[in-house]
């Protein structure tokens, strides 16, 4: 992924897409009226919430697709990497979507009421520590690790015009320059919203887009992008093997 032809992905899937996706709520914001903006792109029913399970789903079996490509590879670290991601994306979309409760619309139990602040059956926003360990501290690692693995090192490794062989480990799984966009924008989504507001106190219009939401959004976005370059990857070396058969 240190090259972009190598994954051969259209400009405006690893660029203008999380660019849009994200400037696209201040823009919203700011031409919609209020109501149409709250119900139609902030409401838990709404295009955020809503774009952000789409997201999530479509890189939950996309990765699995490149799970199975990895077993066929026997590569155990790439499996195990995959694994994880997979995972991730399950964990994720199945919070998000409070494990079917957002689609299904079923009560939530008592039992569960009385330790989730928001009256959901997913486990992020539960009233004690649990519930910072398991929304903050993944949330936070992740974002760490996007900024870090998804924009800093592939910057540097461009700068110093690193590349790795082709079908090695760390060719496969680390991010390249073409998730740098979205590896920049989305550990970093909230932080406007979080200077204004200790700056004036209060979010101004019209940046005051419920930037954490925001902010999950862009991750699923670089979630999406960066499994969608590592399966393109995988459907070359195929199709080049088959070729050269």
């Amino acid at each position: 992924m240190n090259q972009i032809n190598e994954r051969r992905l259209p400009v405006w899937a690893w660029l203008w897409f999380p660019v849009v996706l994200y400037f696209g709520h201040y823009l919203c914001r700011w031409l919609l009226d209020p109501a149409v903006y709250d119900r139609f792109i902030d409401h838990e029913s709404g295009f955020t919430e809503t774009a952000t399970l789409v997201l999530l789903a479509a890189a939950l079996v996309i990765g699995i697709r490149v799970l199975q490509h990895a077993w066929r590879t026997r590569d155990r670290r790439l499996v195990a990497f995959f694994a994880l991601f997979c995972l991730g994306c399950l964990y994720f979309l199945g919070e998000e979507a409070s494990w079917g409760q957002h689609l299904f619309d079923w009560a939530t139990p008592d039992a569960w009421k009385s330790m989730n602040n928001q009256n959901e059956t997913n486990l992020h926003n539960s009233s004690d520590l649990a519930g910072s360990l398991l929304d903050q501290l993944p949330r936070n690692l992740l974002s760490v690790a996007i900024l870090v693995g998804g924009a800093i090192l592939p910057l540097i490794r461009a700068a110093r015009g690193i590349t790795y062989d082709r079908g090695t480990f760390k060719a496969i799984v680390m991010p390249g320059i073409i998730c740098v966009p979205a590896a920049l924008i989305a550990p970093l989504a909230s932080i406007p919203e979080k200077i204004l507001d200790k700056s004036f106190g209060d979010v101004p219009w019209p940046f005051d887009i419920k930037a954490g939401e925001v902010k999950e959004l862009m991750i699923a976005a670089f979630l999406l992008v960066y499994i969608v370059a590592v399966w393109r990857e995988f459907h070359q070396r195929i199709t080049g093997a088959r070729e050269a058969g």
